[in-house]
């Protein structure tokens, strides 16, 4: 049997003989170029699985090499190596096709895992094989739409970062497993995830859970305690349902972040952390904002890197990926024999639009699991009513734009009508600001 061959062009010496000793002891056919022209001259020779390209060549970029392959029209599932100040680059790399990218430095091993990672879907894809259950694309999210396409991309790009991530979206659309998704591809990865839903939290307790406190701070505080941001530092904090933080503890959450410190209730010192923050909210910030609800301040710094959720009502294909997925694993977990799910079904879970997101269809599977005797899941197990009505869509769009309108409007009340301060208040450029103003003008 033929074993998967990859291509590795990177120019420095040492990494380039370690790395193809690693692969080649791992089974795979190893061709190395130490420069772009060599790699150029392999590339026109012969068909690779896998191409793992250093984006900075003494010739070249890897970026030519990755339009090489995509203007031969292979089917190459290309790595693209990355130094630190190379992100942008990098995010360049995955809009051309290339499948991840890793950052120096790295381990061996985990350039391994994730060539082994795409050579087992080139198998199944090869083979007709049918895999145990449909493997998530990222960090344990599942779909292959061009949204979450989009959206993998984007983890990638900014997980290594410190920068702070705001991550929004519909209920049920997965802003959860956006965070652990980040977590998990960072360099942070090793150290601790920490959790906290701030609609959870009861405002005389919120100061204490995030901050923690001494023994004595207060009445019944018997003990000293840790807050989140303690318990989270080298890690990860995920703030969810951020949009509930008290407005009394705003400023307080601004300086913590700012400055990477805390200071518990009864203490006199400050405390360092190395915290990077995620914050998700399923609201409009910037509406709180301007209704006052919610600091500016906060906002601009939560909202570094946004990161906005597709609900699943765009996913197209990624519902039906969804519910083998879910169907997968509620019959294993219920210890039942597999089931599948018909043709109507499937056209029942295609018509029907999801106003709860992945969530809902998470239930509706498992209740189908439950209520379906028979090997086949029909359209009646899965309790969607016949006449759901879809989102009216008009009915939302005009909303929506409604709320812009409104929002245009107090901008310019708020600077007199001087359209370059309130594009800055809004958060646009005077070109789309002038943009959405012509729009309104009379036809």
């Amino acid at each position: 049997m033929n074993r998967p061959s990859v291509l590795l062009v990177d120019d420095e010496p040492l990494i380039r003989i370690a790395l193809s000793d690693s692969l080649d002891e791992s089974g795979l056919a190893v061709a190395a170029a130490a420069n772009g022209a060599e790699g150029m001259r392999l590339i026109g020779s012969r068909h690779f699985d896998v191409a793992v390209l250093d984006l900075r060549l003494p010739d070249m970029s890897g970026l030519d090499l990755l339009r090489e392959l995509g203007r031969r029209g292979a089917s190459t599932d290309v790595v693209m190596i990355t130094a630190h100040g190379d992100i942008p680059a990098a995010v360049e790399a995955m809009k051309l096709g290339a499948r991840d990218f890793l950052t120096k430095p790295f381990e061996t091993a985990t350039l391994l895992e994730t060539i082994q990672r795409y050579l087992k879907v080139r198998l199944a894809k090869s083979s007709s094989l049918t895999l145990a259950a449909p493997e998530p694309v990222c960090c344990g999210m599942v779909g292959g739409s061009p949204p979450m396409q989009e959206l993998y991309r984007v983890i990638r790009a900014v997980a290594d970062g410190g920068a702070t991530i705001l991550i929004t979206g519909e209920t049920g659309t997965g802003k959860e497993l956006v965070a652990n998704a980040i977590h998990t591809c960072s360099v942070r990865s090793k150290g601790p995830l920490v959790k906290l839903n701030c609609a959870s939290i009861p405002e005389p307790l919120f100061e204490s859970e995030l901050y923690g406190h001494e023994r004595g701070a207060f009445t019944g505080a018997d003990r000293q305690r840790k807050g989140h941001f303690e318990l989270a530092d080298r890690g990860t904090l995920f703030l969810d349902e951020v949009d509930e933080i008290p407005m009394s503890l705003q400023a307080k959450l601004l300086r913590s972040i700012q400055e990477k410190e805390v200071q518990r209730l009864g203490s006199a010192t400050p405390t360092r952390v190395d915290v990077r923050v995620v914050a998700a909210s399923k609201v409009d910030l910037l509406g709180r904002v301007a209704a006052g609800r919610f600091r500016e301040d906060l906002y601009y710094r939560l909202a570094v890197l946004p990161i906005r959720l597709p609900p699943l009502r765009e996913r197209g294909e990624d519902v039906q990926l969804l519910a083998e997925h879910f169907l997968w694993c509620e019959t294993r977990d219920a210890g039942k024999p597999a089931k599948t799910l018909s043709g109507a079904a499937r056209n029942a879970l295609g018509a029907h639009d999801w106003p709860g997101n992945v969530r809902e269809l998470a239930n509706v599977v498992a209740r189908a699991v439950a209520m379906s005797p028979a090997e086949s899941i029909e359209p009646a197990h899965l309790g969607l009513e016949a006449s759901s009505s879809p989102t009216p869509r008009s009915t939302l769009s005009d909303s929506i734009q409604a709320e812009e309108d409104r929002r245009i409007d107090e901008a310019l009340a708020q600077t007199n009508g001087r359209k370059a301060e309130a594009a800055e208040l809004l958060g646009i450029s005077r070109k789309t600001l002038w943009e959405k103003l012509k729009r309104r003008e009379p036809r």
